[in-house]
């Protein structure tokens, strides 16, 4: 169905697209609606204005939050339909306060879990958001420093408390194309504390 007639149990792709000098990449989330919404449009900007606050939080201010992209969860097609998807203008820099330190590559990344009640964790990597006060290196590996951790800890959880509008979508791990034949309900947010280094132009979860 398109963005503007969201039906109870239907899956959408949410992508938030940042920048910093030249370079842009995007996270990748997959949504479920819980219920039918009065007003489908309000419903969705809702949607990708509280997944604009959670990578805000997770980004450096010297880094820039473009749009948030939410889709329908079939691929847009030939011939062009507006219908399929709507993007929403951010255009604002990153929350955490870089100044006085100096950022680690955009290479090293947090890892999260995804976390669901049955079947594998799901995984999804957040770049720009590490300083080098953030790390240190045990057993020839780098590892996010426990205050760090608990910052990251703490902006998971509020967002999934009170900011994610858990009242009319569910974050999923959805499978199969052209529609998903497997969709599983992410029930919380973990990072882990090792940093996990990816290229710049890794499509696992870098989507343009």
């Amino acid at each position: 169905m398109p963005i503007n007639a969201v039906q109870a149990g239907e899956v959408f792709t949410v992508r938030v697209y940042k920048n910093i000098g030249g370079f842009a990449w995007a996270n990748t989330y997959e949504v479920q609606a819980v219920t039918e919404p009065t007003n489908s449009i309000t419903s969705i900007e809702n949607l990708a204005s509280a997944f604009a606050s959670l990578d805000r939080a997770l980004l450096l201010d010297i880094a820039t939050l473009d749009r948030v992209v939410v889709s329908t969860y079939v691929p847009d097609g030939l011939p062009y339909n507006p219908d399929s998807f709507t993007s929403v203008p951010i255009s604002l820099p990153g929350l955490r306060v870089s100044a006085g330190t100096q950022p680690l590559p955009l290479e090293a990344c947090v890892f999260v879990r995804r976390n669901a009640p049955t079947g594998r964790d799901g995984r999804i990597l957040y770049r720009g958001y590490l300083v080098e006060s953030d790390v240190n290196t045990g057993l020839m590996r780098q590892f996010i420093e426990t205050p760090t951790m608990a910052t990251i800890s703490s902006i998971l959880n509020n967002w999934l408390t009170n900011t994610f509008p858990t009242q009319e979508w569910s974050i999923v791990m959805a499978r199969g194309r052209p529609n998903p034949t497997n969709v599983r309900v992410v029930t919380t947010l973990i990072p882990d504390r090792r940093v996990v280094f990816k290229k710049l132009n890794n499509r696992y979860f870098d989507r343009p």
